[in-house]
């Protein structure tokens, strides 16, 4: 699927080519896009709930969502 490098949810560009990449559904080690679709969802709740600053979210899903994955989910209660 088109993808967006930093989700509509934490304020990425919706049509900014450098936004935009292809995602498989499903990846090695099942690091596909429903799981970043899962880190999105999760990361949107944090900065929402002022748990997590806006730029450091977006900073971490851009850097490397499965690290970012592996430090938010693991901390969401």
């Amino acid at each position: 699927e088109e993808d967006h490098l930093v989700p509509l949810e934490i304020g990425g560009s919706p049509d900014d080519p450098r936004n935009l990449w292809p995602e498989p559904h499903v990846a090695p080690g099942g690091w596909g896009s429903r799981r970043k679709d899962h880190l999105e969802d999760l990361l949107r709740r944090l900065v929402c709930e002022g748990r997590v600053p806006l730029a450091e979210a977006q900073r971490a899903i851009a850097r490397n969502w499965i690290a970012a994955y592996r430090k938010y989910a693991a901390e969401a209660p």
